[in-house]
């Protein structure tokens, strides 16, 4: 006859295996052993902002920023994922004190209580690695990139139709007016009939017709079988053209003088051309030029866009360079989509150097035939108010145009514009980047800025934001700026390649 187990039911032999702290299974090499490093020398408290509330006690702040940059270091975005983490990620339970927040929880924390701080942070991890590093902040290589928005791509706004639907309805609009002339001629009532209309004048004449109704004591009728009265049919016209008038006036003031379309559920995306174009038919998608500036492979600057192009991000990103770090880079290097003569003279203004390409470098400095033109601009010799060309012949000075350019006369009669100011800039763009500095810089902005962007997009998997909004998208940016920088120092700390 077999013994009874008596222990059967009280004995667990799991138990024996979970040590009392979580430190003992930890590895030393733990990206969480990394992470706590940094956040023990950076005050996590000076972020949280106490709010007054009664109830109960809230989640201790501080370990809910803790979960929500690790998971972000961690490639965990997804607020349900952050919860699942923190209740089975023994690093986390580490890291958090067992914190185990709802994913609404963590939502509400980011929305409230984040969002506003998040920049803060970002620049002060940023100042810390930069000590630690000693990262070269001088050395800026800049380069964006459209990130989709998370806006319907089929429900857009272009700035050119509507303003085409508000000149046709400035034409019935007229047609309308007259109609009222006619109307009301007798009683003296005359409506100025104009180009274009605000809605502040039609609200008016709405108004007038309102009073009319209200002094004929007219009811109105709708349906099949009823005559609407010419009074009734008048109102419900102008009322039409009001509505639509602001609807339009309303549009046009989303989209701003700067951009020419936006997405209707997402008001800050403009549609723009993305790289990720699977179909290869140049498809226009609402999105974001993310622009970012990395040293040492560290993000150290970055900002959203709403203009599709790179050139009119340039001076912004300087400016807001020196905001936060209290200088402008030295050698702020990008491509060919940010030189011109705007951003060189403030370059020089504030003495950065020059190591932008302009959009005609390549040509400039490989295409043989042109380079070998007699009348190549770069070749030319000022000779006085004229230029000589490499044959000897004479460029003679015309006038200067409303661009700024100076014409010259080529001796076969046609003409030539040539700017000095920018064609010197185009001359020391190319002797700096063919020095031996600046091949080394331009070898390195391929691969840093580019690298960067390429881990994001392909390790990390961020190709949409999800959040909308610019204010919000750039907070999403943010976390994901923080968590690679976080792992980058992590994976350098153990020579870790990615």
């Amino acid at each position: 006859m077999q013994k009874p187990n008596y222990l059967q039911g009280y004995f667990n032999p799991k138990q024996l295996k979970l040590p009392l702290s979580f430190d003992i299974k930890i590895p030393f090499d733990s990206e969480v052993r990394t992470f706590d490093e940094v956040f023990r020398r950076i005050d996590l408290k000076q972020y949280i902002v106490a709010e007054p509330r009664s109830g109960r006690i809230g989640y201790n702040p501080v370990n809910m920023l803790k979960l929500i940059l690790f998971c972000q270091m961690e490639n965990i975005t997804s607020l349900r994922e952050m919860a699942k983490a923190a209740q089975h990620d023994i690093r986390i339970m580490w890291l958090t004190d067992e914190l185990k927040p709802s994913h609404q929880t963590i939502s509400e924390f980011m929305r409230h209580r984040l969002k506003d701080r998040i920049e803060n942070i970002f620049y002060d991890l940023n100042q810390y690695l930069i000590d630690k590093e000693k990262i070269d902040t001088q050395r800026l290589y800049i380069d964006g990139t459209k990130i989709e928005a998370n806006a319907n791509k089929y429900k857009f706004i272009w700035k050119g139709s509507i303003e085409k639907f508000r000149d046709k309805l400035y034409h019935k609009m007229t047609k309308q007016i007259l109609k009222l002339n006619d109307h009301y001629q007798e009683m003296g009532i005359f409506f100025p009939v104009y180009d274009t209309y605000d809605a502040d004048y039609l609200k008016r004449i709405l108004e007038f017709l309102e009073k009319e109704i209200e002094r004929s004591e007219m009811a109105f009728v709708y349906g099949k079988g009823t005559r609407k009265t010419a009074l009734q049919m008048d109102y419900e016209k102008v009322l039409e053209y009001y509505t639509k008038l602001n609807e339009y006036n309303d549009a046009i003031a989303i989209i701003g003088p700067e951009r020419n379309s936006c997405a209707r559920t997402d008001h800050d995306a403009t549609f723009m051309h993305m790289k990720e174009d699977h179909m290869r038919n140049g498809q226009l998608k609402a999105g974001y030029n993310v622009q970012i500036g990395v040293s040492d492979e560290y993000i150290l600057y970055l900002d959203i866009f709403q203009d599709r192009n790179d050139y009119q991000t340039f001076i912004p990103m300087m400016e807001g360079y020196k905001i936060a770090y209290g200088f402008y880079p030295e050698y702020p290097v990008a491509d060919a989509g940010y030189g011109g003569l705007t951003n060189y003279r403030y370059l020089k203004a504030h003495e950065m150097k020059l190591y932008q390409k302009y959009n005609m470098y390549s040509k400039d400095t490989t295409d043989k035939k042109r380079m070998q033109d007699p009348y190549f601009t770069l070749g030319l010799v000022k000779d006085g108010q004229d230029y000589i060309a490499r044959n000897g012949e004479r460029l003679t000075f015309k006038y200067t145009n409303r661009r700024g350019n100076d014409v010259y006369e080529l001796p076969d009669g046609k003409t030539k514009e040539i700017n000095d100011e920018n064609m010197a800039y185009q001359k020391e763009v190319i002797e700096n980047l063919n020095s031996e500095l600046g091949i080394e810089l331009r070898i390195q902005r391929s691969i840093q800025v580019e690298g960067a962007f390429g881990i994001i997009k392909e390790q990390v998997g961020f190709r949409r934001f999800k959040r909308r909004g610019i204010q919000n998208v750039k907070f999403e940016f943010y976390l994901i700026a923080i968590g690679y920088n976080l792992k980058k120092f992590h994976n350098k700390k153990y020579r870790i390649t990615q």
